[in-house]
């Protein structure tokens, strides 16, 4: 890993991974979902890649602004969604002011460009040995035979497709970067299908554990943790909900940094920290949101989060078009 520009790619993967293991409900079959991938993967990586040849033609104050509200507003809701789920979880036990400062405090330290890759790689390594826990733990538990035989009709891919086709701002996040963070080998492309794949191999591994009762389970993946054969998930749950909190840390770092980029804050050194005078606003404003929002219907306002991102996405397009066609009717 280069001090000079560290890669930002596990900080992205781990936000959108994040999204999985927040997700209160399962949102369609794993053979659909594994049929729709082959397509949505792609689809998310030309939308990633065309908002980013775009945006530089299209940069204005205007279209800046509408990206900064869009990270603000996303950071608000993630922080809705793990209260949300933790007070299910833990009832009475952990207030909103609580999330918010245990999630945001911490990105003082992760300012610097390098300190929010290393830790990012840190977190998708304990990402995993959880998961490669948990699948030990509930192996025993899985049935091939809770596996659906039904005929998929068109409304299970459509359910695959529409959640799958989900836009999250991490994908647009790589327009922002500098072009030597953006040359890895068909990044926008991985970083999707590896985001799909886990999707729906937690998806497969529900349905393996829970069988034609998946889509009415509440918090599955939790409640699978749980009723795994390793005592640990019960014993050590808050371990668990540190590594949430790390996640959605991470997360929001990541938002900041994308944020002093578009409020013209980023140094000459791409690596150096973002300023200090701009967090206790941030942190302000994204406690005074949250306490604003604490009772939104976030079942609703998350796919209202995507439509409104592939919103400014086509707005974006819109404008790259446009900034595009001026410039060869000038030279013309």
């Amino acid at each position: 890993m280069k001090r000079e520009c560290p890669s930002l790619f596990a900080a992205l993967l781990i936000s959108l991974l994040v999204n999985v293991l927040l997700r209160s409900q399962t949102a369609y079959w794993p053979r659909a979902g594994l049929a729709a991938a082959l397509v949505c993967v792609p689809i998310l990586a030309a939308a990633g890649w065309l908002f980013a040849r775009c945006w530089r033609l299209a940069a204005d104050p205007v279209y800046k602004l509408l990206f900064g509200a869009l990270l603000f507003y996303t950071s608000v809701l993630e922080l809705l969604r793990l209260w949300q789920l933790a007070g299910r979880l833990y009832p009475g036990a952990i207030t909103l002011t609580s999330v918010c400062l245990l999630c945001v405090l911490p990105v003082v330290y992760l300012r610097r460009v390098s300190a929010l890759s290393q830790t990012a790689h840190a977190v998708l390594c304990l990402l995993i040995l959880v998961s490669a826990v948990m699948l030990v733990s509930v192996l025993p538990r899985l049935r091939v035979t809770n596996l659906q035989t039904a005929p998929l009709t068109q409304g299970d891919f459509r359910a695959a497709a529409k959640d799958q086709l989900t836009l999250y701002p991490e994908y647009l996040l790589p327009a922002l970067w500098p072009e030597q963070d953006k040359r890895g080998r068909h990044a926008l492309l991985r970083l999707a299908g590896y985001t799909l794949a886990f999707d729906v191999g937690m998806h497969l591994l529900l349905e393996l554990f829970y069988g034609a009762a998946m889509p009415l389970r509440i918090d599955p993946i939790h409640a699978a943790a749980r009723c795994g054969v390793l005592s640990i998930f019960n014993r050590l749950e808050w371990l668990q909900f540190i590594l949430w909190v790390m996640a959605v840390t991470v997360k929001l770092a990541l938002y900041l940094y994308a944020l002093v980029r578009l409020l013209g804050g980023q140094s000459k050194a791409e690596n150096s920290a973002a300023g200090l005078d701009r967090f206790p606003l941030y942190l302000g404003g994204i406690w005074l949101l949250c306490a604003v929002l604490r009772k939104l219907d976030l079942d609703a306002a998350l796919p209202l989060r995507s439509t409104m991102t592939w919103g400014f996405v086509v707005l974006t397009w819109m404008g790259g078009a446009a900034a595009c066609l001026c410039k060869k009717l000038r030279r013309a």
